[in-house]
């Protein structure tokens, strides 16, 4: 008998189907596929991998397209995929071992993590999870039932239970693109209102529903389904977790932060021997400003996973990104936010050791370091943590130094290229500056073989500025924005040449393209032209811009040049938000309290959204002015005092002022 059959129905999947059908080649003994009414080359692409290609007349019913495809299963086991999905070769050991070992039980099936793909690419934290019940023992009467987001059942043979299994199948049918194009939202609507005018939905049904509506952005819609669906329902059930911390993760996200800390301490907590507790948690902690009791929360979250990993234990509830990713990555923004420097470094480091791949913590760390350690010293902690001679490692290691114009590290990683067709046109602008190449500079602008983006306009503009600098090639420099035929840019450029015979350009004009002198003065303060960069900013100099710069430098630890930018800022009264947060934050860590109550003041009045503001003022002001703090608090977020920390807080405050 062979082990196990793969059942899929498909319709018009060219563009996925050999990715699917490649994935499943070192475990599937047998491939069945139904077509529901392709008109591409998907049965052709089938072809290749399976005789067993069976057609099915459509009728918006997945149920009963599904155990069409059953019926023609002959393995031990079937497992059930779609042409959107796949399995990781890294995980063949772990599912070859389970369906060898197994025993088959007619009761039984298994629920299994979907791991979706849901932002325009598949990063890592782009992603989200959901438990399907996917993989099953044939011939034990186990068929699907309902029309969508289909479910198994052994109808009169009995209950069918359900076992979690740590085994992946990853999904990228809700990416952007995919859904544009097999517009499944429209499709998937049209069934749940057929089912909706049978009075068919079940609590289930609501839940997925619910997802639906979140899937194409439609929050107050998910919120209501999710709503219905956790009524009556019961907590054990498999898909009841997800249902729950969505409706939490939408609560937050349309700030009704008192309904979603409601359910997190009341139902949430129910499931407090996972990090997805712990994490959320610190999530509200840190967001009313409790900052402290979050670090605990998210280090909580962290040590439980890796205490529930040791022991073979289900180490995550609904997504594994809690279990790691999600705290860490708040211990990193709040310890940057806190000036503990160190701390979000040590974190950064760890969340890099446990995911190298990820450019944009790579990124992150590297700009750090490369500010306060010699190119050397972060070198060898790079080569500690990648393989030099690996191609992909290399090819990275080398991409982001040279992005960040750091001109020796990114040196002593191209030399480990294998060729130099590896790296784009881009990646060679970037590194012709770095290695003062005018030549190799003028000809890439000349040749004007990079490809313009959105993503890489700004990026790109700028290194061509900042070459017309750094070698006088005004000429080289005009003639390649004219070839991009770009208003904004062209714009931009008119003012490179006012900027270039030392004239300021129109003050309007230059605030209104703030960011983009921010990404130029930035090139040249990481190509070291301290000459130009001094001139530019100088020139330019709209509070924008010197906002810009002084809390990029706070944030990189460079701390005396941050405050020179901030004490021109405090003279001129154009400190903006995140400025005189910024500025409150230092003073608070330095013990100045008096001087720190008095930024954090005007930073609220710049952005009276910012909830964490009002816990700092009134754990640091005295006497009156911490009542005053604690009387606006209540008035401008009276909903929050039936939040039992925040209530707590509060009356301890209150008690202290007195």
């Amino acid at each position: 008998m062979k082990r196990l059959s793969v059942c899929m129905i498909v319709k018009n999947e060219e563009a996925l189907l050999s990715r699917c059908l490649d994935s499943v080649q070192g475990i599937a003994d047998e491939i069945v596929i139904v077509d529901t009414g392709s008109t591409d080359r998907t049965k052709e692409i089938a072809a290749r991998y399976t005789s067993l290609i069976f057609d099915y007349t459509w009728s918006n019913d997945f149920a009963a397209a599904r155990n069409e495809s059953l019926q023609h299963a002959t393995g031990k086991w079937i497992l059930v995929m779609d042409a959107d999905e796949y399995l990781a070769v890294e995980d063949y050991d772990q599912w070859n071992d389970f369906l060898d070992k197994e025993e088959s039980i007619s009761h039984l099936a298994y629920t299994l993590p979907i791991i979706n793909f849901t932002g325009d690419k598949e990063y890592q934290d782009d992603m989200t999870t959901s438990p399907v019940t996917r993989l099953f023992p044939n011939g034990k009467g186990i068929r699907f039932e309902r029309p969508i987001h289909e479910q198994l059942t052994r109808g009169e043979l009995g209950e069918l239970y359900h076992k979690k299994i740590d085994l992946n199948i990853y999904h990228t049918g809700y990416q952007d693109q995919r859904v544009a194009e097999k517009d499944k939202h429209t499709r998937n609507m049209q069934i749940f209102e057929q089912m909706k005018k049978n009075q068919q939905l079940s609590e289930y049904d609501w839940f997925t529903l619910g997802n639906q509506y979140r899937y194409a952005k439609e929050e107050q819609q998910a919120l209501e389904c999710y709503e219905r669906a956790l009524q009556g329902a019961d907590p054990k059930l498999a898909w009841y977790s997800h249902c729950l911390v969505g409706l939490i993760t939408l609560y937050y996200k349309t700030d009704q932060i008192a309904r979603s800390w409601q359910l997190t301490e009341q139902q949430l907590i129910k499931f407090s021997e996972y990090p997805e507790y712990h994490t959320i948690k610190g999530i509200h902690l840190e967001t009313l400003g409790f900052f402290d009791e979050a670090a605990s929360c998210y280090t909580e979250a962290i040590e439980l996973a890796e205490k529930r990993a040791k022991g073979n234990k289900e180490f995550w509830l609904i997504d594994p990104a809690y279990s790691f990713e999600s705290p860490v990555q708040q211990l990193i923004s709040m310890s940057f936010r806190l000036n503990n420097n160190q701390q979000a470094i040590y974190w950064l480091s760890r969340l890099l050791n446990k995911n190298n791949k990820n450019p944009r913590v790579l990124l992150q760390l590297v700009e750090w370091l490369s500010q306060n350690e010699k190119e050397s010293a972060i070198i060898e902690f790079l080569n500690k943590t990648y393989d030099k001679h690996n191609k992909a490692d290399s090819l990275l290691l080398f991409k982001v130094a040279a992005a960040l114009g750091q001109a020796e590290i990114a040196g002593y990683y191209h030399q480990y290229l294998h060729t130099q067709n590896e790296i784009s046109d881009l990646d060679r602008l970037q590194f012709a500056m770095l290695q003062n190449d005018q030549k190799s500079w003028k000809k890439l602008l000349a040749q004007h073989a990079i490809e313009v983006t959105e993503d890489n306009k700004q990026h790109l503009w700028s290194y061509a500025a900042a070459g017309s600098f750094i070698w006088n090639e005004f000429e080289t420099f005009f003639d390649f924005m004219n070839k991009l035929q770009d208003p904004e840019l062209a714009e931009l450029a008119s003012m490179i040449m006012i900027i270039a015979k030392n004239e300021a350009p129109d003050q309007g004009l230059a605030e209104q393209h703030a960011d983009s002198w921010f990404v130029l003065a930035k090139q040249l303060f990481l190509l070291r032209q301290f000459e130009w960069f001094d001139r530019l900013v100088n020139i330019v100099r709209t509070p924008q811009l010197v906002n810009h710069l002084a809390n990029y430098f706070y944030n990189l630890g460079l701390t005396e040049m941050a405050m020179n930018y901030y004490s021109i800022l405090l003279s001129q009264g154009a400190l903006n938000g995140v400025s005189l947060e910024n500025l409150g934050m230092y003073h608070l860590n330095h013990g100045y309290h008096e001087d720190a109550v008095g930024f954090l003041d005007h930073a609220l009045q710049d952005e009276p959204g910012k909830r964490y503001l009002y816990t700092l003022l009134i754990r640091s002001a005295e006497g009156k002015d911490k009542l005053t703090y604690i009387e606006r608090f209540k008035s401008q977020f009276p909903e929050f005092m039936s939040i039992s920390f925040v209530k707590r807080f509060v009356e301890e405050q209150y008690v202290s002022a007195k």
